[in-house]
């Protein structure tokens, strides 16, 4: 029993070891996918003891991470497609082009075209 009555299982573990993992796998600049999905298998297997549902729940986990995300990577996907649109036309460039006199260091221009990309947004 641990100090605060709380004892560490194998999940606790396997779930710290994935956390570090996933994290050096992000400070690298690689890919987690594979690391995550080998994570959850090994939380499944541990916590339920068989391969069939240990299986299953790494799909059930992609199910429930797709109807809690959708919207939010919907929403980010198409914020990206405009952005994209905006840069291709040109239209960024017209709608910053009044406002370049107010822009004199880089400091002032993130401030001043991030100000401006909320407001008409």
């Amino acid at each position: 029993m641990g100090a605060l009555g709380v004892d560490l299982s194998a999940l606790h573990w396997i779930y710290v070891v994935f956390i570090v993992l996933i994290i050096g796998f992000m400070v690298k600049r690689r890919d987690t996918t594979l690391i995550c999905i080998i994570g959850i298998f090994m939380l499944a297997i541990v916590a339920t003891g068989d391969l069939t549902a240990s299986i299953s729940g790494v799909f059930n986990s992609f199910i429930y991470a797709i109807t809690e995300l959708l919207s939010t990577i919907l929403i980010i996907s198409i914020i990206v497609a405009m952005s994209r649109i905006l840069m291709k036309t040109g239209i960024n460039e017209v709608m910053v082009s009044p406002f370049t006199k107010i822009i004199k260091n880089p400091t002032l221009a993130y401030w001043t075209i991030g100000i401006l990309m909320m407001v008409i947004s």
